[in-house]
């Protein structure tokens, strides 16, 4: 079996967008709390994944009030789309236009994996190169939340198994534990990478406009998959709320974590040598 990898302009913008990206995410301000680690891909982040994985997957069992309201707020507005989606799919389909068509195509890499593996790659290289931890940071912490909305995304896929849009079938239709790509619409896994990576981002800066711009983009992902009839309306609301709510639980796990650690610091003043030990919860 041989693979062939064919280079045109189409992937030349999208380099372009990935160095835009990379290049403005780390331009801005990110920002580090005093106290945290390296944060290096190394076998502390496999440690720390692994911590975050769980904490992510069993924090249902720790939802308070707001938690349960904020499911109920996305199952609520995922349920009302769910009864409009085939009125949705057919205003998207029938105000189409070849503009639309371009920017969709080109804006739906954004959430694709290899776009974001680029962006969270720009950052991480770029953090070891002007020896940034905020950078460091942000790209790894970015990359827990892609992988972790990941894997959650395709095992609800599999157990839902409802029928993508572009298959002609009605959106009411599924074949749950199907191994075919036409039956995992819901949710949207372009969504769910797009706003777990674009939470993280956010959690890391303090600049709105950088805010607005990862936000944005990511919700330009989640319309552009309803308008090429991969999604229903329905499975890229439910899918964006899934990355947004992984990213942001991702960042408190860490940020809980750093508070809870324990640092040990040396300082030398001529012949005298002081040693700190703190523990910060």
């Amino acid at each position: 079996m041989s693979y062939q990898f064919r280079w045109d302009k189409s992937w030349g913008s999208r380099v372009m967008i990935i160095l835009i990206l990379a290049v403005w995410i780390g331009s801005t301000g990110i920002y580090a709390q005093d106290g945290e680690g390296e944060y290096r891909l190394n076998q502390e982040f496999l440690k720390n994944f692994g911590q975050d994985w769980i904490g992510v997957v069993s924090s249902p069992l720790d939802w308070d009030s707001r938690s349960l309201w904020n499911l109920a707020a996305v199952l609520g507005g995922g349920a009302l789309l769910y009864t409009v989606d085939g009125d949705i799919h057919g205003w998207f389909q029938e105000n189409q236009t070849p503009f639309s068509e371009e920017a969709s195509g080109l804006v739906s890499h954004l959430g694709h994996g290899i776009f974001l593996g680029g962006v969270i790659t720009s950052l991480y290289a770029g953090g070891e190169i002007f020896h940034s931890t905020s950078l460091r940071k942000t790209a790894l912490l970015s990359l827990e939340g892609w992988l972790t909305s990941g894997v959650l995304v395709l095992g609800i896929k599999f157990i839902i198994g409802r029928a993508r849009p572009y298959t002609g079938k009605q959106s009411t239709t599924f074949h749950p534990f199907s191994l075919g790509s036409s039956f995992h619409s819901f949710p949207s896994g372009h969504s769910s990478s797009a706003f777990a990576v674009a939470s993280v981002v956010a959690e890391q800066t303090e600049e709105w406009e950088l805010d607005l711009m990862v936000y944005s983009l990511a919700g330009l992902v989640a319309l552009s998959r309803i308008h090429d009839e991969k999604h229903w309306a329905s499975d890229v609301f439910v899918g964006s709320a899934l990355g947004y709510f992984v990213g942001k639980k991702i960042c408190d796990l860490r940020q809980n974590s750093e508070r809870n650690s324990l640092h040990l610091s040396f300082s030398f003043i001529r012949d005298r040598t002081s040693f700190t030990l703190s523990l910060r919860f």
